[in-house]
């Protein structure tokens, strides 16, 4: 992962492509065609911040609701004023097809944003969303990364504004740590592969109130993406974990399962010391506790 901030500055965060979501002739006029008319393009800073995965892609997208009579309308699961358009990050900016305009310089509009990109919406107030199941590879703990933002109000500008994207779920590191019986340098990273147990990994994601519903019998092993010098980390939803084998340590085919149960929290970070200690049946493990950071643990994506 990449420390620091990544600026940019587009024609609407989010615009470009219109996705399968949009019913032509869905809404009237189309914020697409009205370069020709002289009004005036929405413009958002958008920023990304370490905890995102720079190298693969990332894709976002937005909803736009215009108020109605002076007063904020509901984001319909489609046929929005503007549905699902996308942005990608690549090569260090963001990649858009087409603008977006403002429906005249009077109607203020709510924006929602939500990443990763879904390609297919049928319900925008209930969009399928699964963290990895193998998050090792950087693109699938990237994916894992469900972010969401509002701004609510808008009134058109010709200045940009801002919208900030924040993490929604919960994010769990395991660090590993030799304790007696082991050789200074012989726990390696490289031999070392962490799983969290028995973790429901589908939900739904609600675009307008970034409300999460679980979906039961989703519950699977996660193997943990390694972040280097024997700290391993998952993307989690938010849930009450039972009673189960939650951390599983396979180090060069020595295996050992703990049992715990604890709450996920959205939002936030927890830090779990795992020793490992050989012993004459093998090895023997540890823990230490956790580190429950109550705040957000990662970054934000808009100015």
């Amino acid at each position: 992962m990449r420390n620091g901030y990544i600026w940019g500055i587009v024609g609407l965060l989010l615009v470009g492509c219109s996705g399968e979501n949009d019913t032509p002739g869905a809404v009237a006029p189309n914020p697409v065609e009205q370069q020709e008319t002289g009004r005036q393009r929405v413009d958002i800073r958008t920023r990304a911040e370490e905890g995102l995965v720079t190298d693969a892609p990332i894709k976002a997208g937005l909803y736009m609701v215009n108020y109605s009579g002076g007063k904020p309308d509901v984001l319909m699961p489609r046929d929005n004023y503007v549905n699902n358009q996308m942005l990608t990050w690549a090569d260090g900016t963001w990649q858009t097809a087409t603008p977006i305009y403002w429906n005249d310089m009077e109607t203020q509009a709510d924006f929602y944003a939500y990443a990763p990109f879904a390609d297919k919406v049928d319900d925008a107030r209930s969009i399928p969303f699964q963290v990895s199941q193998d998050q090792r590879p950087d693109e699938a703990f990237a994916k894992s990364d469900l972010l969401w933002g509002t701004v609510l109000g808008q009134s058109p500008t010709s200045s940009d504004f801002e919208l900030t994207l924040q993490h929604q779920l919960s994010r769990l590191t395991i660090v590993v740590t030799a304790d007696t019986g082991f050789d200074d340098g012989e726990l390696q990273a490289s031999d070392v592969s962490v799983t969290i147990g028995g973790t429901l990994r589908s939900a739904t994601f609600d675009v307008q109130t970034s409300a999460l519903t679980l979906t039961e019998g989703s519950a699977s092993d996660i193997i943990c993406h390694c972040d280097g010098n024997l700290s391993y980390t998952a993307i989690l939803l938010p849930q009450q974990v039972p009673f189960a084998n939650l951390i599983q340590v396979d180090w060069k085919g020595n295996k050992y399962t703990l049992q715990n149960s604890f709450t996920l929290e959205a939002k936030k970070q927890y830090t779990l010391t795992v020793k490992l200690k050989k012993s004459k049946s093998g090895f023997d493990i540890g823990i230490e506790g956790w580190d429950i950071i109550g705040e957000d643990f990662g970054g934000t994506v808009g100015g």
